[in-house]
């Protein structure tokens, strides 16, 4: 679990490096308009939310693999979790913890968990925790407030990656400001930080 919380601190880090020089590069400019630094704010969305993605996919199939082999105790979602027959006829060879790794990546691979229920199910594969309440618990917020500005940054994400972020009746991009994509980064970064607390 460390190891994948280290890779999203890195992820996080390499977006907020990203973002300081386009801000940087911005301001060296003197405000003229030569370069429009825009689009790398919103790539720094899209990233941040990839980033938190990512990291739960990786510490539930991490949570799965322990369940596996009997490290942690398995939960309800985990039990109905469906596998193919190919892994069970395979798993009798000599690697059966390789190959029930690569079951769940299969089947896990195609999901995306980036809003708070999505989150939650994944979670739930591993770990009985009550995971919002746990979460507003140590960002003392309020588990609605968290679950709303989470919605709302990775439906800002899908704006930006499905619609090239531009309104549907003005056909004219979204505005975005640098301060939106420091709060948006911050916050996905402590809401992961509070997650790898709580598992």
């Amino acid at each position: 679990m460390r190891t994948a919380f280290n890779q999203f601190l890195v992820n996080i880090e390499e977006i907020r490096k990203t973002h300081l020089a386009s801000v940087a590069l911005a301001a060296s400019l003197g405000g003229t308009k030569i370069i429009d630094f825009d689009n790398v704010k919103r790539s720094c969305i899209v990233l941040g939310v990839s980033a938190l993605d990512h990291y739960i996919h990786e510490i539930t199939v991490i949570g799965m693999i322990e369940i596996f082999r009997g490290i942690r105790a398995p939960t309800k979602k985990y039990l109905k979790h469906n596998v193919s027959l190919e892994l069970v006829g395979n798993l009798s060879h000599s690697s059966p913890h390789a190959i029930f790794e690569a079951e769940i990546r299969k089947n896990l691979g195609w999901q995306s968990y980036q809003k708070p229920d999505k989150v939650k199910d994944a979670i739930a594969l591993f770990s009985s925790t009550n995971l919002w309440q746990q979460v507003s618990l140590l960002m003392h917020d309020t588990e609605v407030n968290i679950k709303t500005q989470l919605s709302l940054i990775v439906d800002r994400r899908n704006m930006i990656a499905h619609e090239a972020d531009i309104e549907p009746v003005y056909k004219t991009r979204r505005p975005i400001s640098d301060a939106v994509v420091t709060t948006s980064i911050d916050f996905i970064e402590n809401v992961g930080t509070a997650i790898s607390k709580i598992i």
